[in-house]
C-alpha cells in the first residue's frame, strides 16, 4: 500500500461509520457522503469529511474529493440502477490512486434454499426485487471494472446488528415479537465484524473478491428474542405463529426464504476471527 490512505464511502451509514471510526484510529483520511445537509453535518461531528450525494445527479463535491481516494466503498442501495455507477462512473475512471473498491451486497441474492447451507460458490437465484437489484448491481460493477487494473470486492451481508440497532433496543421499545415458523432461521452479523472484514480486505486486496460476512450460527429469530429478554431479566413476549401474524408485505417477504450462510472464506483468505461468533456474544457485549 502507498502512503495515501484515504477511504471514500458512498452512503456512510451504520457500516460505513463503524469502518470509518476504525480507520481514523489508524491514521486514515475518511470521506463519506450523506443524502442531505443534516447528514453531512453529523458525519463531520463524528470526525469525518463529508459531501452531499442525493443519488439523483452528479455532485461536483463528490467528484473533487473522489480523485484523492485510494479506497472506495459503495454502501448505497441500488434501485433499477446503481446511482453511484450512474452518476460517477467517469469520475471513478479518473481515480489514478485507486487500489480497492468495495461493494456491499446481500445474502438475499442466493434466494431460497430451504435451510440448506450456501457459500460463495452457490449460484445466485434471487427472489425478492431488492435482491435482484443487488445482484444486478454486482454484475454492473464487475462489467465496469472489467477492463481496469483492479476488481470490485463484493461483500454479501445478512441482517446487521450492533450499538443502537439490536433486539435489546427493540425489546425496550416494545417492538420485539417472537414469531415462530418451524424450520426458519436467519443469518446475522455484528457491525464490528463487518468493519474488521472490510478493513482486512482493504489491506490485502488480492486475497479474494467475493465474501459472505456472517456469523457462525444461523438461528431462529424467536431464540434471539428470548435470549435478549433473558439478558434484560424480563419475560419474553408470547410466541405467535407465523401463519397467524399480522405483518407488512416487506416483513413477510423475509420469511419467504431460509438459508444458512457459510463464512469460511473470510477466515481462510482474510484471517478473520469473529469478535462475535454468535448472537449470544454480540448481545452480551451490547448489554
Amino acid at each position: 500500500m502507498t502512503s495515501n490512505k484515504t477511504l471514500f464511502c458512498f452512503g456512510m451509514g451504520f457500516v460505513g461509520s463503524t469502518l470509518g471510526r476504525l480507520l481514523l484510529g489508524d491514521g486514515w483520511r475518511v470521506i463519506g457522503t450523506a443524502r442531505d445537509v443534516a447528514g453531512c453535518k453529523a458525519l463531520v461531528e463524528d470526525g469525518f469529511e463529508a459531501c452531499l450525494f442525493t443519488g439523483l445527479e452528479r455532485e461536483r463535491g463528490v467528484a473533487g474529493r473522489l480523485a484523492s481516494a485510494s479506497h472506495v466503498l459503495n454502501s448505497v442501495p441500488p434501485g433499477s440502477s446503481d446511482p453511484v455507477l450512474t452518476h460517477h462512473a467517469s469520475d471513478l475512471k479518473q481515480c489514478t490512486n485507486l487500489q480497492w473498491f468495495g461493494l456491499l451486497s446481500t445474502v438475499g441474492v442466493y434466494g431460497e434454499h430451504h435451510g440448506d447451507w450456501v457459500d460463495e460458490e452457490t449460484k445466485p437465484a434471487p427472489i425478492a426485487p431488492r435482491s435482484r437489484e443487488r445482484l444486478k448491481a454486482e454484475q454492473d460493477w464487475q462489467a465496469f471494472f472489467g477492463d481496469m487494473a483492479i476488481d470490485p470486492h463484493i461483500f454479501r451481508l445478512p441482517g446487521i446488528y450492533g450499538p443502537g440497532r439490536n433486539q435489546l433496543e427493540a425489546i425496550k421499545r416494545g417492538k420485539a415479537r417472537r414469531l415462530v415458523k418451524p424450520g426458519q432461521v436467519f443469518n446475522r452479523v455484528h457491525v464490528s465484524d463487518i468493519s474488521q472484514t472490510l478493513y482486512a480486505s482493504m489491506l490485502a486486496p488480492k486475497a479474494g473478491h467475493l465474501f459472505n460476512i456472517s456469523d457462525d450460527e444461523p438461528a431462529p429469530p424467536q431464540d434471539v428474542v428470548s435470549y435478549a429478554c433473558e439478558l434484560l431479566g424480563i419475560d419474553p413476549p408470547p410466541e405467535v405463529k407465523f401463519a397467524e401474524a399480522e405483518l407488512s408485505p416487506m416483513a413477510r417477504s423475509f420469511y419467504g426464504e431460509c438459508k444458512r450462510v457459510r463464512n469460511e472464506q473470510i477466515k481462510k483468505k482474510l484471517g478473520i476471527t469473529l469478535q462475535y461468533p454468535t448472537y449470544r456474544e454480540g448481545l452480551r457485549a451490547l448489554i
